[in-house]
């Protein structure tokens, strides 16, 4: 049975639950905590992609923050109460001795991602991550290097599956996390056809 950790080089990656995840190594960084129904282990930073209630969760981000917690996010978003910073694609800031860089994310058939979106590769320990965010298929791919890339393949709201599948022959990456799937309405996909077509797939089960 898939676990929900995948550690790299010391770096924990835990799939929380949709879009969420988790990202442990000298400090604690989670992108998009979504539904988090326990007390979990307290961020140094949170990132938000864009202000939609499935990855900008509020009260997710208040049950995950301490006092000196920053919580990064593209503008759109309004997140009152905590340190922030905002941020626009291909813009880069350090948080915490954490490098940040903000990458596009957007559909290309669908109505639904089109500004104030981002991506993000995050940089922790020497150990780059890939959060796609909300996404098609898209041509900046092919500029990403990381050593982890986490990709939604449900469809209806990003890329398929499929489009997922060929996104990996853009990115490169060492190993390809699948993640927004199964959580909400209209984002069914087999983890297991990703884990069967993509070199270096991980496939790992929600915490939740």
């Amino acid at each position: 049975m898939a676990e929900s950790s995948f550690i790299y080089k010391g770096v924990e990656v835990t799939w929380l639950k949709h879009a969420g995840f988790k990202i442990k190594g000298s400090i604690v960084v989670y992108i998009d905590p979504y539904d988090i129904p326990k007390e979990l282990e307290k961020a140094d930073v949170i990132l938000v992609t864009h202000d939609h209630f499935d990855h900008m969760d509020v009260k997710s981000i208040r049950k995950l923050s301490k006092d000196d917690t920053v919580v990064v996010h593209p503008s759109g978003c309004i997140i009152e109460g905590f340190e922030s910073c905002e941020v626009k694609p291909g813009e880069e800031i350090e948080v915490k001795g954490v490098k940040v860089k903000a990458v596009p994310a957007y559909n290309v058939d669908k109505p639904f991602h089109k500004e104030n979106c981002v991506g993000y590769i995050v940089e922790i320990d020497g150990v780059k991550i890939y959060h796609a965010g909300d996404t098609d298929r898209i041509p900046e791919m092919k500029d990403i290097e990381v050593d982890i890339a986490l990709l939604p393949v449900g469809g209806t709201y990003t890329m398929d599956l499929q489009e997922a599948i060929e996104a990996t022959k853009d990115i490169k990456a060492r190993y390809y996390i699948p993640m927004h799937f199964g959580a909400i309405p209209q984002t069914s996909a087999d983890p297991e056809e990703f884990k069967n077509k993509v070199d270096g797939a991980v496939v790992l089960k929600p915490m939740f």
